[in-house]
C-alpha cells in the first residue's frame, strides 16, 4: 500500500480529528479531514486507527474450532472483558499452533461511524489497523510519537501510554524493549533507547503483518478470500467420484459382458453338440453361418432342378399337396392324380431323368390316388 492515513487522538466521531498523512518516499502531513481528503481522495489507503479506540487480547481456543471460531474467540473473551461483546467488534490474527491467537476488540458502533465519516468525504480504506499492531515483529520496541508511547512488535501486548503515564507504568512492561522517538523516555536506560524523527516509515513498514480490521462484518466484498481448501477437498470428491462411477460402470460391464459369452457359449454347445470344443466362437459361428448360407443356397439349386425335371416328366399329372426336405435323405412329396397309372407314369419318367424314386403308402379314395414319393438326394 503506497499512501497511509493515520487518525491520531482523540479519534472520537463527534470530536474534531488530528490527521496524519503520507505516501511512500515522502514526508508525513498533518491537517484536517478535508486537507487530507483533498490529497488522498479515491486512493488505495491503509488506515490507522490508535490504541486507545481498542483492547488487545491474547486467547486460545478449542482445537478445530473451523466455522466456529469466532463464536469460540467470544467465549474466550467473556472473562477479560466488562463491554458487551454485542457491542463489539471482534478482528483477530492467524491462529498459532492451531489454537492460541491474538485480536482486537473495537466498539462496533464507533468503528462504523468513523467509516462512515470517511467515506462521506470519498475516503475508502482497504485496511483498517490499530496504530500500535504497526510496529515491525522483529524485536519489542517501543515508538513515541505526539506525547505517546507504542508498546509492540515483538512484545506479547500492544499498548498506549502517555509521557506522563510511562514512569509509573514503565517497571511492569515486558523486556528489554527498544524504545524510538526524538526523546529518551525518562526512566529508561539511554543504551536502550535510538533517536526517530520519523516514525511514518517503521508504522508503514510493520502494518504489511498488523491485523487487519477488515473482518466478520466489515469485510470488504472485494478482499473475501476464496475458500480455497474446501474448493480443492470438492474438487477431489468430485474428481473421485467420476472415477468411481467410470471405474464402477467398465466393471459392470465387464461382468455383463462375461455373461452373456457364457450365455452365448452354453447356447452354441446345445444347438451343435457335436462340433467339439470352442476355440473362438466369433469365428466359429461366422464359419456356420456361412456354411448354412452356402446350404441355403445349394438346397435352392437343387429345388430349382427338381422342378425342372417334374416339369419336364409330366409333373402336371399330379398334385402337390406337401414337399419335405431332409439333408442327407432327400426330398419327401405327398402328390395326388387321378389314377394309379397316372402317378406310375410319373415316377417312371422321374427315374428317366436320373433320379432314385419310390413311391409308398398308395391309397385310393373319391378324389382318385394318393401317395408319398421319396426322391434320394444322392441321385440329384
Amino acid at each position: 500500500m503506497s499512501h497511509w492515513l493515520y487518525l491520531s487522538p482523540p479519534a472520537d466521531a463527534d470530536a474534531e480529528w488530528s490527521l496524519t498523512w503520507w505516501k511512500a518516499d515522502a514526508p508525513a502531513q498533518h491537517g484536517t479531514l478535508a486537507q487530507a481528503a483533498a490529497q488522498l481522495r479515491g486512493q488505495p489507503l491503509s488506515l490507522l486507527l490508535p490504541m486507545e479506540m481498542a483492547s488487545y487480547h491474547q486467547v486460545s481456543v478449542p482445537a478445530r474450532s473451523g466455522r466456529w471460531l469466532r463464536q469460540a474467540l467470544q467465549s474466550a473473551l467473556e472473562d477479560q472483558v466488562v463491554d458487551d461483546l454485542d457491542d463489539l467488534h471482534l478482528a483477530h490474527g492467524p491462529l498459532r499452533d492451531k489454537q492460541h491467537c491474538a485480536l482486537f476488540a473495537i466498539d462496533r458502533e464507533r468503528l462504523r461511524q468513523c467509516l462512515a465519516t470517511l467515506a462521506a468525504q470519498d475516503l475508502h480504506p482497504v485496511r483498517v489497523h490499530i496504530d500500535a499492531d504497526c510496529l515491525p515483529a522483529d524485536q519489542p520496541c517501543a515508538l513515541g510519537w505526539d506525547q505517546r508511547w507504542l508498546i509492540g512488535g515483538a512484545a506479547p501486548l500492544r499498548l498506549a501510554l502517555s509521557d506522563v503515564e510511562l514512569p509509573a507504568l514503565a517497571p511492569l512492561l515486558p523486556g528489554p524493549l527498544h524504545w524510538f522517538g526524538a526523546q529518551a523516555p525518562s526512566g529508561i536506560d539511554s543504551e536502550q533507547w535510538r533517536a526517530e524523527d520519523n516514525p511514518w516509515a517503521r508504522l508503514s513498514q510493520g502494518s504489511a503483518n498488523a491485523i487487519d480490521l477488515f473482518q466478520g462484518a466489515f469485510a470488504r466484498p472485494g478482499k473475501r478470500r476464496w475458500p480455497w481448501r474446501t474448493l480443492a477437498v470438492v474438487l477431489i470428491i468430485g474428481c473421485a467420484a467420476q472415477l468411481v462411477q467410470t471405474v464402477g460402470h467398465r466393471l459392470l460391464i465387464e461382468q455383463r459382458s462375461a455373461q452373456l459369452k457364457q450365455q452365448n457359449l452354453a447356447l452354441w454347445q446345445q444347438r451343435f453338440p457335436d462340433d467339439g470344443p470352442v476355440i473362438d466362437l466369433p469365428r466359429q459361428l461366422q464359419a456356420k453361418l456361412r456354411q448354412q448360407g452356402q446350404g441355403q443356397a445349394g438346397m435352392t439349386r437343387q429345388l430349382s432342378q427338381l422342378a425342372e425335371q417334374w416339369a419336364a416328366s409330366s409333373g402336371a399329372l399330379a398334385v402337390v399337396h406337401r414337399l419335405n426336405y431332409q439333408q442327407g435323405e432327400g426330398w419327401s412329396l405327398q402328390v395326388s392324380a387321378p389314377d394309379f397309372a397316372d402317378l406310375q407314369q410319373l415316377r417312371e419318367r422321374l427315374v428317366t431323368q436320373g433320379l432314385s424314386v419310390s413311391a409308398e403308402a398308395s391309397v385310393r379314395d373319391s378324389q382318385g390316388v394318393s401317395t408319398r414319393l421319396k426322391i434320394k438326394e444322392q441321385a440329384l
